[in-house]
């Protein structure tokens, strides 16, 4: 197809306003702390010795017209690397690359195919009820594709017994303007929610052009984005025992792309369309409980300039069984199966390539003693053409000391992880590599968390880890000589590193106080090199090995104050470790007042970004705004 057709639109509309088909996925094993949270059924119960980080809802509700880049950059020591203000956004866990990141929806993997990615830029917090990321090699319990971390996204949940709203208009510097709403109903039995956002920025702003003689400043141009979406979630309780849900999710993204410093005018510009259909079926019965998945994603790529007319669109259809069984608070067991099937037809393949992958796997937790927890998972996938081996997991939490004030835990895990080449590595006419091999690692990391309690008026949870991790084989796409980028295999990675993460809550009399702060330090080097490749010991490229992150939160009454400083090290742009990007600092501010209406709220928020107008960059040559203001009026109902 070469766009998306309205019947598949109308489909998303009408599917998620069935009712008899709708659900709340409800998870009763939820346990939430304020800065380390377990997330979701699979990392709260089967990944004993990650470490998983949930995005608290302040800032979520403040930034709630951002993108999930933003949000993810803002509040996690995690890097991302963006084109310019208009370009892709990709993260990178741990010194991997992005298709080494799996994102998942509601508990299944969104990254297509073709590029084994998602781009965080066109993932937008409107409609997105919980944002989580577990760091380190998940890929026994998410599969092909985390290898470095997850991240994992919830629908939004509506449980007021009424109807319930908000409005959100916002206009900020460089031509910024975005309106999102939203509803939600629901009874004992049945919820409805629906939510929508628009937006518009020309991010025509005035940056000094490096390549030119005196770093003149020159106003951006060509950067251009305009943003829009909606979401539907519906929920059944049809009996006691079975609930049916059913999620729906459409963005659309068209965007001048912004040209690197130096370069000729081409007129790039890019659409992106993504449509995400989900049915779930939750039903207990004497044999545990079944959860059922069936899902639908499209994913349209087209993109332009002076020269080219390229296209991508990919069908992924996606089934998920899982069945549990718990005995008491001791053991709990689940198993499952995965099954993917692919259609991908893009203008850079010789043809269209369709392919079907499946995975089975069981996920086992064991709590032999009260302070101690031990999980043990195994996965074993299956891919057209490949042979993967089975990708193990076994973690342990345990907290060795427990008084009235104090409680320390020491946990840890080793895993195994594989990864196959993207379609686009293996088939992208003139630079895929069709006989690539397949990443193969493990990875251990052993952690100590403390967490101090005093009262009702102070908590400070204190953790760190220490990680190593090789892989085999990894996959990444590089300038050659002729400076076109190709996917290569480099030989052996080693990623190594510690991260250190500290959260403060305190409240005196009517001031709620609360601080996070998070460093990394991240290694990441081939160790091993391919008979006529180089730069054995240096640094990947754009990998910093410094990182760091410090926000805080002070309420008082109605008025809350939001501060986010972002520092992020030097990064070479080579394997070679020839030419590098300056390090850099980044401080955001948000203050806001709530106005009572009766029983509804009016929310006044003024934001400025970047706000010691620093010249950074994430990319070579690609320029990033400088201060900026933003103000937003939020209506609340009720």
């Amino acid at each position: 197809m070469a766009k998306f057709s309205f019947l598949k639109v109308w489909l998303c509309a009408c599917l998620s306003s069935l009712a008899p088909m709708a659900a709340a996925q409800q998870d009763t094993t939820q346990h939430q702390l304020r800065t380390v949270q377990v997330f979701g059924k699979p990392a709260e119960v089967y990944a004993a010795g990650s470490r998983v980080v949930q995005v608290d809802s302040a800032y979520l509700s403040t930034y709630s017209s951002g993108t999930l880049a933003e949000a993810l950059q803002a509040r996690t020591p995690i890097y991302f690397k963006s084109y310019g203000a208009s370009g892709t956004s990709t993260v990178a866990f741990r010194g991997t690359n992005a298709s080494q990141t799996a994102v998942l929806w509601n508990g299944l993997n969104i990254a297509p195919a073709t590029l084994g990615q998602s781009d965080f830029s066109t993932l937008p917090l409107s409609g997105i009820g919980e944002v989580a990321v577990q760091h380190g090699a998940a890929a026994a319990t998410y599969g092909s594709g985390a290898i470095g971390g997850a991240v994992l996204l919830n629908s939004a949940k509506y449980k007021t017994a009424r109807l319930s709203g908000d409005v959100k208009l916002e206009a900020g510097s460089f031509g910024r303007y975005f309106g999102s709403g939203s509803a939600g109903y629901s009874t004992k039995k049945f919820s409805f929610g629906v939510s929508a956002y628009g937006q518009l920025a020309k991010n025509d702003f005035k940056y000094k052009d490096l390549t030119r003689f005196g770093t003149p400043e020159v106003r951006q141009d060509n950067a251009q984005v305009e943003q829009h979406g909606f979401t539907k979630d519906l929920s059944w309780q049809i009996s006691p025992q079975t609930q049916l849900a059913v999620h729906g999710w459409y963005t659309f993204s068209d965007r001048e792309l912004q040209p690197a410093m130096g370069s000729a005018y081409a007129d790039a510009r890019q659409r992106d369309e993504s449509l995400r259909l989900m049915a779930e079926l939750q039903h207990q019965s004497r044999f545990g409980q079944t959860d059922i998945k069936l899902a639908y994603f499209n994913e349209y790529l087209h993109y332009t300039d002076l020269s080219n007319d390229s296209k991508s669109e990919v069908d992924t259809y996606q089934l998920q069984a899982e069945q549990t069984f718990t005995r008491g608070e001791r053991w709990s067991l689940r198993g499952g199966l995965n099954m993917q099937h692919f259609v991908a037809d893009n203008d850079g393949y010789a043809a269209q390539q369709d392919e079907n992958r499946a995975s089975l796997f069981a996920l086992f937790r064991y709590n032999p003693v009260q302070p101690l927890q031990l999980s043990l998972n195994l996965r074993q996938a299956l891919v057209e053409g490949f042979n993967p081996p089975p990708t193990p997991a076994l973690g342990f939490n345990w907290k060795f000391f427990n008084s009235n004030q104090h409680q320390v835990s020491l946990k840890g895990n080793a895993s195994g992880s594989y990864r196959v080449p993207t379609l686009n590595d293996r088939f992208w006419a003139g630079t895929g590599n069709p006989d690539l091999k397949p990443e193969q690692g493990w990875s251990y990391e052993l952690g100590l968390r403390h967490v101090l309690v005093q009262g009702n008026t102070f908590l400070l949870e204190t953790e760190a880890t220490a990680y190593h991790m090789l892989v085999d084989d990894w996959i990444q796409w590089s300038p050659g000589n002729t400076g076109a980028w190709r996917p290569v295999n480099l030989q052996k990675v080693e990623s190594k590193g510690i991260e250190l993460s500290t959260t403060a809550t305190s409240t005196l009399r009517e001031v709620k106080l609360s601080s996070t702060a998070g460093y990394t330090y991240t290694s990441s080097e081939q160790v091993e090199v391919y008979e006529g490749n180089g730069d054995e010991g240096k640094q990947l490229m754009y990998v910093p090995r410094h990182k760091a992150i410090l926000s805080a939160e002070a309420n008082y009454r109605n008025w809350r104050l939001l501060g986010n400083l972002n520092y992020t090290g030097l990064r070479y742009t080579s394997n070679s470790e020839t030419n590098n990007l300056d390090s850099f600092i980044l401080l955001n501010l948000a203050l806001s007042r709530k106005l009572q209406l009766g029983q509804h709220s009016l929310l006044l928020t003024l934001r400025s970004d970047n706000m010691t107008n620093a010249a950074y960059q994430t990319m070579a040559y690609r320029a990033m705004p400088p201060r900026g203001y933003t103000f937003s009026l939020r209506f609340i109902i009720p």
